[in-house]
């Protein structure tokens, strides 16, 4: 029967790493100068995956019109951010009522390889975005003789 011998530096080690991915998806800034909250940003459900050359991200961004999402690639850091604005105004008998929402959306995603930014595709149905990043080859490790 193995025995487990707890190691409190593992333990460390592994809430260093849990740390270091919630901060990692935390948003500094959107925009060039205006400061993201919690309360004011969402972050929408992603799924990540590799399918064949592609590496496929999938994004919920329900009631978002396409103009309104900006996607860019930082290394190897995918960002989505967006933006849903809406106005609604009812009239009946004896008031009038006027409701405006205002939600903003943020996600970055560590990619699990290295994309071809320039040949990347993104689409959105039914809100949900599809955004396909094709794969470049790793370089080649060479060995450098010392002389």
């Amino acid at each position: 029967m193995a025995r487990y011998i707890w190691d409190p530096f593992e333990e460390l080690r592994r809430m260093q790493e849990r740390m270091s991915r919630l901060f990692e998806e935390l948003p500094e800034t959107i925009g060039p100068s205006l400061p993201v909250s919690p309360e004011m940003t969402q972050m929408p459900y992603v799924d990540v995956m590799e399918k064949g050359n592609d590496v496929i991200v999938t994004a919920d961004l329900p009631g978002v019109d396409k103009k309104d999402i900006k996607i860019s690639v930082r290394g190897d850091v995918l960002e989505i951010s967006a933006e849903r604005k809406m106005e609604r105004e009812e009239k009946e008998k004896g008031y009038l009522r006027h409701e405006r929402s205002y939600n903003r959306f943020y996600r970055s995603i560590r990619l699990p390889a290295p994309v071809d930014k320039g040949k990347a595709k993104a689409s959105l149905n039914n809100g949900v975005l599809e955004v396909t990043l094709p794969k470049i080859e790793k370089a080649e490790v060479s060995e450098i003789p010392i002389v």
